[in-house]
């Protein structure tokens, strides 16, 4: 998936910022709430002002979500609060964009509903795997992570309204399909588990050797 590839790459180009930021002292928190300020700027602009300068504050405002993270790593400032903080001001950071593209949209039923749908897959990306890890399972990727949101949404919007429509459509798609496809990951890995546990309780090994020797 494009995070998984294009997050690393993005994190090497703002090496440079990122050691300046932790030499400056800056918290990260202060990172993620400048993160916040720019998606407010991003949202007014897809409500009433220019689709192409709507597009350019998202992308900086993904970078500050970026950034947040690799000071507080890099920095030696990760805390739980700080990532659990981060979290919930990137929803409001999703939230407030699709609100001004909401705004943007009146009289425009089907393009209001593309956007109600795809915040909503959107927020449950990030739900389904905040609530595998309260479970005590690992679970990640899938078509439409957040830089896969970020760089589409900025993307559609450099083609004009068209081009934002467009894109509304393939994300409700998509970030819905990505929370499924992450349901299917924590139900296929707790099956295992389970399985693994009924098989100690009983002391019966399913092993395939031990099954083909038992054969012969």
């Amino acid at each position: 998936m494009l995070g998984k590839n294009l997050k690393p790459a993005v994190l090497s180009v703002l090496r440079p910022l990122t050691t300046a930021l932790i030499r400056s002292g800056i918290h990260p928190n202060s990172l993620t709430f400048a993160g916040l300020a720019v998606s407010i700027g991003a949202a007014w602009l897809y409500g009433t002002g220019s689709l192409v300068w709507a597009a350019v504050l998202v992308l900086v405002a993904g970078v500050f979500d970026l950034l947040d993270g690799a000071v507080a790593r890099e920095g030696a400032r990760m805390s739980r609060y700080g990532a659990f903080l981060d979290s919930n001001v990137d929803r409001y950071a999703e939230i407030v964009v699709f609100i001004g593209i909401l705004w943007r949209f009146q009289g425009d039923g089907a393009t209001q509903l593309g956007a109600v749908i795809a915040i909503t897959g959107s927020l449950m990306v990030s739900y389904t795997k905040a609530r595998a890890e309260g479970l005590g399972e690992e679970v990640g990727g899938g078509w439409m992570q957040r830089p896969e949101r970020v760089v589409l949404l900025a993307l559609g919007s450099f083609f004009g309204e068209g081009g934002l429509q467009v894109v509304v459509w393939i994300l409700a798609l998509f970030t819905n399909v990505t929370s499924w496809q992450r349901m299917r990951l924590v139900a296929a890995a707790m099956k295992r588990r389970e399985a693994v546990r009924d098989e100690s309780a009983s002391g019966v090994s399913t092993d395939p050797g031990e099954i083909e020797a038992a054969g012969h």
